[in-house]
């Protein structure tokens, strides 16, 4: 009798164990009631690129806290768990598989950096969590046949509409007919900004008349911007990282290069590292209008909270960790707060207000913003000063 009783008594304790276990499950996927919302950051906040990482970091941080402060979530309080990349793709890989496995978030903030956006598109089809980051090559968002990825979603233009914006500008507004290019062929951002700038240029009656490359940690750019000031282009466009930027700038001015200077979305506040001299007169797009008195009181705050001026992504990261905590907040309106309903969820953000970079509208067919405009600045005594705005079309 004691043994069936021994028995009996192991089976219902293992019995309790299995259902305990299930219920936890349930609820980590989202799918019974939870008390709060785990959220991943995959984020550069060490690496040579921490000024991206950390910029969307603290304002998904502010927006949560300040989601929290009004009541969370439908009552629910948002956590963020934050995974250090530090530039490595490796990294990125780990943290999206430490959070999707070990800590069960329900959806995560994914890189502005598009080498580890590549390579967490095919893996987010595998984990299906959505990752909502800024990773603007469109290669991030969209597979190689044209479909988009379902769990990847891009908060920011991406790189194709801002190269043809400033290319556009410079054609129509600066009256250049021919250009050069200088990109790192290591970079997928560098990259996925020259290819659809050229390709703008040529449709468009225009002229590359010479393009050249370097590596990714290389220092001196003056050979390959000699040949470029041989062949006289009217435009130079140089798509490049925050420390390739002041390099580029000083070495075009150190060889008396004439031509108009293009450049991209992250050129605050690295152009003004360059020196006044150097940075005059250059024009890049960027997603916000930086001398709008509409944002002043979120910089005011961020600089109070963190010690730090706010750049483009800090703006942008707002936007995106609106889209997805929007979306999640759908999701549980709908009583299906799990990861499935969470994606589909955002492939319905439409004019999604709150958002620095105007109503935020996500493509269904695409999974990036559409109708977003972009302000070309041009640097003007070392400071930023806003010439126009223009969206694509």
């Amino acid at each position: 009798m004691r043994s069936r009783s021994r028995v009996a008594g192991v089976a219902l304790v293992l019995a309790f164990v299995l259902l305990a276990g299930v219920v936890s499950l349930a609820g980590c996927s989202g799918k019974s009631k939870v008390s709060e919302i785990l959220i991943g950051n995959i984020q550069d906040l060490t690496g040579p690129n921490k000024a991206f990482g950390i910029a969307m970091t603290n304002a998904a941080t502010m927006l949560a806290e300040k989601i929290n402060a009004e009541g969370g979530i439908n009552g629910k309080k948002i956590r963020i768990i934050s995974y250090d990349t530090k530039s490595e793709v490796t990294e990125a890989i780990n943290a999206y598989n430490r959070l999707v496995d070990q800590d069960q978030v329900l959806g995560c903030l994914g890189p502005p950096i598009a080498n580890m956006g590549i390579a967490l598109a095919p893996i987010s089809e595998q984990k299906k969590v959505v990752i909502a980051g800024l990773f603007m090559d469109e290669r991030c968002t969209t597979k190689a046949e044209g479909d988009p990825y379902r769990y990847m979603f891009l908060g920011q233009n991406s790189c194709g509409v801002q190269a043809r914006i400033i290319a556009r500008y410079a054609m129509e507004q600066l009256g250049c007919k021919t250009f050069a290019l200088l990109y790192n062929q290591a970079n997928a951002y560098s990259v996925s900004l020259a290819a659809p700038f050229a390709q703008y240029v040529m449709s468009h009656g225009g002229t590359v008349l010479a393009t050249e490359t370097f590596q990714t940690g290389d220092q001196d750019y003056r050979t390959q911007l000699t040949k470029i000031r041989n062949v006289k282009p009217d435009a130079i466009y140089l798509p490049l990282y925050p420390q390739e930027i002041p390099l580029g700038l000083k070495q075009a001015h150190e060889l008396g290069i004439k031509a108009v200077i293009l450049g991209d979305n992250s050129y605050i506040p690295f152009a003004a590292m360059a020196g006044a001299e150097a940075s005059e007169g250059v024009y890049f797009p960027y997603g916000i209008d930086p001398s709008s008195p509409d944002l002043q009181s979120f910089k005011d705050e961020y600089v109070a909270k963190f010690g730090i001026d706010p750049i483009a992504q800090s703006y942008s990261g707002w936007d995106t960790a609106r889209a997805l905590f929007e979306a999640i907040r759908r999701a549980d309106e709908a009583g299906k707060l799990d990861r499935e309903t969470i994606a589909d969820e955002m492939v319905k953000t439409v004019d999604l207000e709150g958002c620095f970079q105007g109503k935020l509208t996500i493509s269904p067919g695409t999974h990036r913003p559409t109708g977003l405009p972009m302000y070309i600045l041009q640097m003007r005594n070392n400071v930023p000063v806003t010439v126009t705005s223009l969206t694509e079309g």
